[in-house]
């Protein structure tokens, strides 16, 4: 779904220790720019935050939650999976509460990037998309951005903010070009790293904004695109049926829903379409 360590890079091989310790390192030099400092000294912890990360950008909250809690398990001070799991976690719980206090209290010796990240969780809970997303939240990413033009999680959520819908795709697409083709403003181009694990979602997010600006036929071609690119994921597919859903055709829509449930069981809003469906 976010040093800014969401410019990080993401590769499972294999199971051995050796390898394991290798995928969990960030395959960029942090002292190019003040990122969100994502990073911990626990190899396990940063493994499993880039898994966690992998799944947020492409709208898996469910695996997500489980790979940010299961980092905190290595390293508890980790601040940014702190602030993604209070907004995971129901309003005004105590899990929710306990998250934001952590959240605050791992934050202070880091940089002002990372402080004004943890900020956006002081903003009312106005989305279920709280905190990264919401009411008041790109003024807080354009802080950010203008801090640390380089980092590719704070280029994403400053382009899904910014208002109008016309502004999210120009903004979306300079983003894609970036990873795609290494094409864009030099003062926002990564000077190291591997982000192309985030041209999926950025497919995904742009095949809705297309949907809502009436161009369904290259919509549906975005979705099919994002498909092919994360063929093993479960969103894809519920991305896919929203799309027939939203058209009226409800058993091609049941079919891609179940696809889904078929990838990943715990596919809440899948699931739910599916018991709808079935229900008529």
């Amino acid at each position: 779904m976010k040093k800014l360590i969401l410019v990080l890079s993401i590769i499972f091989i294999g199971c051995e220790k050796n390898q394991n310790k290798d995928n969990a390192t960030w395959s960029f030099d942090s002292s190019t720019g003040d990122y969100i400092e994502w990073q911990s000294d626990n190899d396990f912890a940063n493994e499993m935050t880039n898994a966690a990360f992998v799944h947020l950008y492409n709208i898996e909250y469910e695996k997500a939650m489980v790979f940010f809690e299961k980092a905190l398990e290595y390293d508890p001070s980790l601040f940014g999976s702190h602030v993604v799991l209070a907004g995971l976690s129901p309003e005004g719980s105590e899990k929710s509460e306990m998250h934001i206090k952590k959240a605050k209290e791992n934050v202070a010796d880091n940089n002002n990037t990372s402080k004004l990240f943890v900020s956006l969780l002081d903003l009312p809970r106005q989305s279920r998309w709280w905190p990264l997303l919401g009411p008041g939240t790109h003024d807080k990413w354009a802080e950010m951005r203008a801090i640390e033009p380089k980092g590719k999680l704070i280029h994403y959520y400053y382009s899904f903010t910014i208002p109008g819908l016309e502004n999210k795709i120009r903004e979306m697409e300079s983003l894609l070009s970036e990873l795609k083709d290494g094409v864009g403003e030099s003062e926002s181009l990564a000077v190291s790293g591997d982000h192309s694990y985030m041209i999926a979602p950025i497919t995904n997010v742009l095949g809705y904004f297309y949907y809502n600006q009436g161009d369904k036929e290259k919509a549906k071609s975005l979705f099919e695109e994002y498909i092919d690119l994360h063929p093993n994921g479960y969103n894809s597919y519920d991305s896919m049926g929203e799309f027939y859903y939203n058209e009226g055709d409800l058993d091609t829509a049941k079919s891609y829903y179940s696809k889904a449930v078929e990838n990943y069981f715990g596919a809440n809003t899948a699931n739910e379409k599916l018991r709808e469906l079935n229900a008529e």
